[in-house]
């Protein structure tokens, strides 16, 4: 049952993630980001964060800073929406997987990290 209403709640919260473009359109205005994200050093992963490939401390630390923005902009809306931080992290991850372009890195639902290409992204069945 806790996973019925895990996947109930994703519709509503998919409609209250979609304000959280700014979070990601600033980040993407680094060019840092934009560097490492078309380097294939990180990647998108399904929990709504950025994950890190390669790249060293200078790429970690960047990334570290992003999932820091997101967590704080996820824990609002979760707070807004009465839903768990996890379930508004989890559609974020769901939109930001969709969202990457070809070459770009994602995590796939078993785990594994996968290059996009022009067809659609593997994503976990859940998704809204």
């Amino acid at each position: 049952m806790p996973s019925q209403m895990f996947t109930r709640s994703i519709g509503l919260v998919a409609v209250a993630v979609a304000a959280l473009a700014p979070v990601g359109a600033m980040a993407q205005r680094d060019p840092a980001y934009e560097a490492a994200r078309k380097a294939g050093q990180v990647g998108e992963k399904p929990d709504g964060y950025l994950g890190v490939l390669s790249g060293g401390s200078s790429v970690s630390s960047l990334a570290d800073d992003i999932n820091i923005k997101r967590r704080a902009a996820y824990t609002s809306e979760a707070r807004s929406q009465s839903v768990t931080v996890d379930q508004v992290a989890f559609v974020a991850g769901c939109r930001n997987i969709l969202r990457t372009a070809p070459g770009e890195k994602y995590q796939a639902p078993d785990g594994s990290w996968q290059t996009r290409t022009s067809a659609p992204p593997i994503r976990d069945s859940r998704c809204p």
